[in-house]
């Protein structure tokens, strides 16, 4: 099949899957809600689509009309969780127009609601950490009678945090945020309910930000073929509840078999990530989270020669798999953008050097951005972050001389 030829992916999601599809030849439309999105600007985008909040249903619309101009099926891609709940919801209407490969949407919104995923993983005994589920600031305040402090707390979906008001009444966005006692915890709800009280309150694993690893899984329609590799997490921003900012692939065969144990036990297909944290008490590896898609770096497993996407998208369209391949582990992903403010917190608090820091950039690596075949991206990216810098100056000097 001649690239001419072949079916466009529409990708909701960030760079790596982009490059991930582009670089075997599969046409690219990529599609997002901010009008700026990096990802637009890969020599692999065919197509620039703006589209509505993954929210509302504007955006199901927007896809539909999207299908009925293309007059022919695509591969759709996220690693956006909103994005894969609301396509599984309305996935009846989204099925004449795209091939998709995703777990029953019972199953879909039991993994990205972590209020339900606390219930799913208790009535499938997976080993995770014991969860309580307040809805008011009475029942937090039994929480002390329910789970062993310290614990922390996350939203039911990550982005419910996304809002102006967090920095004013919480402090800078973090994905959970610890809690060492009940009077700690009975203030954090008063705060974070005026933004959104949909939480889980969920006992902490003892361990650091090294002790976190993620497993990326394919498993194609037919279950006869299966890929997948484990990336261990060695740095996050912010510190010690963020997203990664350096990750290594790595074999655990431990890790590896409970993760297909739990994805067999709970009928799961297609792209899956599975977070585990290793505790450092019992030495026993924790779920804590699992996505129906792929990581923000998805681009690890191409760098490390297997491609998930690329396999997923063969799937997807009827074509065979070649044979699975070995991942090349050492390999690394990084953020470089992130992970240059991660130094500067895990150096103030005395858990990193400089010299240890630059030791993650020696041997095989991908960028998450900047890319030597792929560089505008990380061009826009850089002017997209002057001007707005020059804007916040701006407005900080307007304001001086008022």
């Amino acid at each position: 099949m001649s690239n001419s030829e072949k079916i466009p992916a529409l990708v909701c999601g960030e760079i790596g899957l982009i490059r991930s599809l582009g670089e075997v030849g599969v046409p690219v439309y990529a599609g997002s809600y901010y009008k700026d999105h990096i990802a637009y600007y890969s020599k692999y985008v065919k197509k620039r689509l703006h589209f509505e909040s993954s929210l509302s249903h504007d955006f199901v619309k927007q896809l539909v009309d999207l299908g009925k101009a293309e007059r022919r099926k695509m591969v759709f891609f996220s690693d956006d969780d909103r994005v894969i709940l609301t396509f599984s919801q309305y996935r009846g209407d989204l099925a004449p127009y795209y091939y998709f490969n995703l777990p029953d949407a019972e199953v879909v919104d039991s993994l990205l609601d972590k209020r339900k995923f606390a219930l799913l993983a208790e009535q499938y005994d997976l080993p995770a950490p014991r969860s309580f589920i307040p809805s008011s600031s009475e029942e937090v305040k039994c929480a002390g009678s329910k789970m062993e402090f310290p614990v922390i707390v996350k939203p039911a979906h990550k982005d419910d945090w996304w809002d102006p008001k967090f920095k004013q009444l919480v402090g800078p966005y973090r994905k959970a945020i610890m809690c060492q006692d009940i009077d700690s915890l009975t203030d954090l709800y008063s705060k974070v309910a005026q933004i959104n009280p949909a939480i889980v309150v969920q006992e902490y694993v003892e361990g650091d930000d090294n002790d976190l690893f993620s497993v990326n899984i394919y498993l194609c329609k037919n279950s006869d073929k299966l890929g997948y590799f484990i990336g261990h997490k060695q740095r996050v921003y912010p510190i010690h509840a963020g997203v990664a900012t350096v990750v290594e692939t790595i074999r655990n065969d431990e890790v590896g078999k409970l993760a297909l144990d739990i994805m067999n036990k709970l009928g799961l297909r297609g792209h899956v990530n599975i977070q585990f944290k290793h505790d450092r008490r019992t030495g026993d590896y924790k779920i804590m989270e699992i996505h129906a898609r792929n990581s923000l770096w998805a681009y690890l497993g191409t760098a490390s020669g297997l491609n998930l996407a690329a396999m997923a998208y063969r799937d997807m369209v009827g074509l065979n798999n070649p044979e699975v391949p070995v991942p090349h582990y050492g390999t690394k992903w990084i953020d470089f953008n992130k992970d240059l403010k991660a130094l500067f917190d895990y150096r103030k608090a005395g858990e990193i050097t400089t010299s240890t820091w630059l030791k993650a950039y020696m041997g095989r690596k991908a960028f998450h951005i900047h890319s030597l075949r792929d560089p505008k991206p990380f061009l826009m990216d850089t002017w997209f972050f002057l001007k707005r810098y020059l804007r916040a100056t701006r407005r900080s000097g307007a304001a001086s001389h008022v």
